[in-house]
């Protein structure tokens, strides 16, 4: 006070300059806020710009993986049939698509409007690509995007291709043509200030002749080409910032002004009161710190300890309003354990010692900061949103794993931090601190990020492995797995025309159990050969139940693990498994995953199963991108079209597209296709519409025990 009364024009004038200051920061950061939104918008152009050409180069794809399965040499009705198909599946915004084998133009729809490059060579007329585009396209064996330009046919537009290759020989290029006009429409960019350009400033698509004054940009990577898409920036928002700082200005200095009145009003009776107040309380603060310091406070550290923390925590959950939050950070010092044994205690007290001091001065904003035991920290902060714990937890991290030198030793450290919250996840400052500990335990074990937010799945999922290694090796004595069949059926007749054996686990203490809580620990237990053959023993023993009822055998499908491809003597025991219960061969069906059936040490196996009239079918079919190309080295029978796909349809024409792609090419190598995870009547109906009737899904029966089957076929 006494301060303010000396040099008050020190103070007034200390005061302008940091608000001034700390205005014209707010305005940068208010125009720059503005900046980002615009440059938001113009991203979301982009997007919309780079999904539409994405659109397009599907189709090219698409007719890359057709021609390259069916080959050029195919029947040209069969080519030029696919092309009008693909035609027809595309927007309107296509001009034409080509096929030149050879890099003469032989097919080519519509013929419409295109005459005038049909049968010519792309790689000797110029007029059909930019220069050395065409060469490009050849060299890369990629997608390359050639314009906008002019096109041959006289429009202004732009060529999508991809080379196809025989091996290492060039066989031909597939292009998809776009008029410009068709993009920019797309993008609205007739009423829009919004432009793309080339990095040398040429215009691509715009409704603007000259671009002046400020503008917003962002970078446009598609594929071959690299373009700008801009906007110029609104010179009013800048002035509309600029008068909200001016009205704040004028508000802070009329409070400041009462502010000095006030101070200098009660200047005099606030010292004196100052001073009788610091004499009759200075001796009783002093004894206060010294005590709270030894029973509060962490004497290596000088930070507070367990007690207090528990003492404090308590107090604030206590306290809290009921729009209060906390988070509770708890970490510890990975393999700490390691510096006492090879460096001495006194060596690891002093990296507490330091890396504690490092904590305390970092500015963090935490509430309560303290050391629980040994190298075991913990942070609570006060109404910190979510999306800030990854950042919270990096500074952490960053901060401990700076390089220490002691004992003439370099020391890099890290961290492993596990977070619990205030009230989500409990009221109790015990559970709190618990679910934290655990958490941390859990960020030990991941390798992308080194803290891990409590959440109830992480309480269960502990608790079921727990569960799982205590009685897996013992379940299979116990009898306590069972299989439940999801009818398969035949859309257009209603008729059931197989099943697939789904395995659950009835645990005595928990119920039934879905294989992927377990089916990862049955693989790191070395058990998946035993729980297959079992599978395999116990659907043929229900078949044989079932025909001694008199109820018609349909062909069952067992889910196979890579593993037991490894099995010894496997066709001879699956043969005898069949043979001990008077099973043919027909009966049975088994799903190998896409991965698996990649590899090629399984293809004498499973060409065996093929040799003995064993159904095998790919499970995951179409989730790699490869799949096509593939599909006829592989000595399967039958292709199951992935859910994943299913869910899209409806929604994505890209997934539609690629279910047409794979009926086609099913119906064409002779391959049996059924559809899993069916679940409306829409995709019913695009199943059916487009020659794959076989579904399988809840839309006609989830999973279902043994005895719920008796009924459906009885």
């Amino acid at each position: 006070m006494a301060f303010i009364n000396k040099k008050p024009l020190t103070i007034i004038l200390g005061f302008l300059v940091a608000l001034q200051l700390s205005l014209f920061y707010y305005y940068s950061l208010s125009v720059d806020r503005e900046y980002r939104a615009e440059k938001a918008d113009l991203s979301s152009h982009a997007v919309t710009l780079t999904s539409n050409l994405e659109e397009k180069v599907s189709i090219v794809k698409g007719v890359s993986s057709f021609i390259q399965t069916v080959g050029f040499d195919a029947t040209p009705s069969i080519i030029n049939q696919y092309l009008i198909t693909a035609y027809n599946n595309s927007s309107q915004t296509v001009m034409n698509i080509m096929i030149a084998p050879g890099g003469i133009i032989r097919y080519l729809y519509p013929l419409t409007g295109n005459t005038s490059i049909l049968n010519k060579s792309l790689l000797l007329d110029p007029v059909l690509s930019s220069p050395g585009m065409i060469q490009e396209t050849i060299r890369s064996r990629g997608i390359t995007i050639d314009g906008p330009r002019t096109l041959a046919q006289g429009d202004y537009g732009m060529v999508i291709r991809q080379a196809i290759y025989n091996g290492n020989t060039f066989a031909g290029i597939v292009s998809v043509t776009v008029r410009a006009d068709d993009i920019a429409e797309q993008l609205q960019l007739q009423d829009s200030p919004v432009y793309v350009m080339t990095q040398d400033h040429t215009l691509l698509f715009s409704n603007q002749t000259k671009i002046a004054g400020e503008q917003v940009t962002a970078p446009i990577e598609v594929y071959n080409q690299h373009w700008l898409m801009g906007t110029p920036f609104p010179v009013h928002k800048k002035w509309e910032v600029f008068r909200s700082v001016l009205w704040i200005d004028i508000a802070f200095l009329l409070i400041f002004a009462f502010i000095l009145y006030y101070f200098w009003h009660q200047g005099r009776f606030n010292i004196e009161l100052e001073r009788v107040v610091n004499i009759r309380t200075r001796d009783l603060r002093v004894s206060k710190r010294l005590y709270e310091k030894l029973a509060h406070y962490d004497s290596l550290t000088e930070i507070p300890n367990r007690r207090y923390f528990m003492d404090e925590f308590e107090r604030l959950l206590q306290s809290a309003d009921p729009t209060q939050t906390y988070t509770l950070f708890f970490f510890d010092l990975n393999r700490f354990k390691e510096i006492n044994d090879t460096l001495g205690h006194s060596t690891g007290d002093q990296v507490i010692k330091i890396l504690a001091g490092r904590l305390k001065n970092s500015h963090l904003p935490f509430k309560l900061f303290a050391r629980t035991g040994g190298d075991e920290f913990v942070m609570i902060f006060a109404d910190l949103a979510q999306e800030e714990i990854p950042q919270l937890a990096g500074q952490i991290s960053a901060l401990i794993s700076e390089t220490l030198l002691i004992a003439g030793a370099h020391l890099s450290l890290s961290t492993s931090i596990g977070v619990s919250l205030y009230p989500e996840h409990s009221l109790n400052k015990d559970d709190l601190l618990k679910f934290a500990d655990m958490s941390m335990y859990q960020a030990k074990s991941q390798e992308d990020r080194n803290y891990f937010i409590f959440d109830w799945e992480l309480r269960e999922k502990l608790e079921q492995k727990t569960m799982i290694a205590k009685y897996l090796h013992s379940a299979l004595e116990r009898e306590e797995f069972v299989l439940h069949y999801q009818p398969q059926i035949n859309a257009v007749t209603g008729q059931m025309i197989g099943m697939e054996a789904l395995i659950r686990w009835n645990h005595p203490e928990k119920g039934l159990i879905g294989p992927g809580t377990f089916i990862a620990a049955v693989e790191e237990a070395g058990l998946m050969i035993q729980l297959t053959d079992w599978v395999l023993r116990e659907v043929c023993r229900q078949l044989c139940e079932w025909r001694k009822m008199g109820i018609p055998l349909l062909r069952t499908s067992i889910n196979i693990s890579n593993s037991w491809f490894y099995n010894r003597n496997l066709i001879e025991n699956l043969l005898s498994v069949l043979d001990h219960y008077g099973l043919g061969t027909n009966v049975l069906e088994f799903e190998i995953t896409e991965s698996t059936a990649l590899l090629e040490e399984h293809y004498p196996l499973l060409q065996q199963m093929r040799d003995h009239g064993i159904i095998v079918s790919i499970d995951d079919f179409g989730t790699k991108y490869s799949s096509l190309n593939y599909l006829k080295h592989f000595p399967v029978n039958k292709i199951k079209i992935d859910r994943t796909f299913i869910t899209g349809i409806g929604i994505s024409s890209i997934d539609e597209t690629i279910i047409k792609s794979i009926v086609f090419v099913a119906s064409q190598l002779g391959y049996d296709l059924i559809a899993e995870g069916v679940e409306t009547v829409e995709q019913l109906e695009f199943l059916v519409k487009h020659d794959c009737p076989h579904i399988q899904g809840f839309y006609f029966f989830p999973p279902l025990p043994a005895e719920e089957i008796i009924k459906l076929a009885s």
